[in-house]
């Protein structure tokens, strides 16, 4: 467990940003702060940080997919997903996608930070290698859950993308979830 030093915060709502931003500093963390995942992206670029928080829902784009991106830029940080819509699926995903973990809205810097430092080990560790997989459950599984992502949960909109009826497509689910 290690002191968290540095910190990029990526979240489109500019009042919780800048007040987690001004938060961490006032406990010694060099905070950088992002409105969008190029922004964020682009401050990577400059060199890795600590701790990286990013939100869920941002209107520019989804947190859950810029995930392994930000996991790539910086693989020896701790990566967290804040999200004021938590729960146990959205969990799994987050972790699964490059997460070290999912924290629910409002949070308070000193839990983050705690959390974060708990994460933060010594020796840096590679990002997960996924073994490929072709046990068509799990195939089918994770198409179902990328074409209801791409259309916000739209059953009928994801059955289109997947080519298939929407009366199928909630039988699949029912079976599959």
């Amino acid at each position: 467990m290690r002191k968290i030093k540095t910190a990029l915060i990526v979240d489109d709502d500019d009042a919780f940003r800048t007040t987690l931003q001004s938060s961490l500093r006032r406990r010694g963390v060099t905070t950088r702060t992002a409105a969008t995942v190029e922004e964020g992206l682009y401050a990577l670029e400059d060199g890795p940080d600590d701790l990286i928080v990013l939100d869920y829902r941002l209107r520019s784009a989804d947190g859950l997919a810029a995930l392994p991106h930000f996991r790539r830029a910086c693989p020896e940080g701790v990566l967290i997903m804040l999200t004021g819509f938590g729960d146990i699926p959205l969990a799994v995903e987050a972790v699964k996608a490059g997460a070290d973990t999912l924290l629910t809205k409002p949070i308070d810097p000193d839990r983050l930070l705690k959390v974060a430092s708990e994460l933060r080990t010594d020796a840096p560790t590679a990002p997960p290698v996924r073994a490929a997989t072709f046990n068509l459950d799990d195939v089918e599984r994770d198409a179902i859950r990328a074409a209801l992502r791409e259309t916000a949960g739209n059953v009928a909109r994801a059955a289109q993308l997947l080519g298939i009826d929407r009366r199928t497509l909630q039988r699949k689910m029912k079976k599959i979830f």
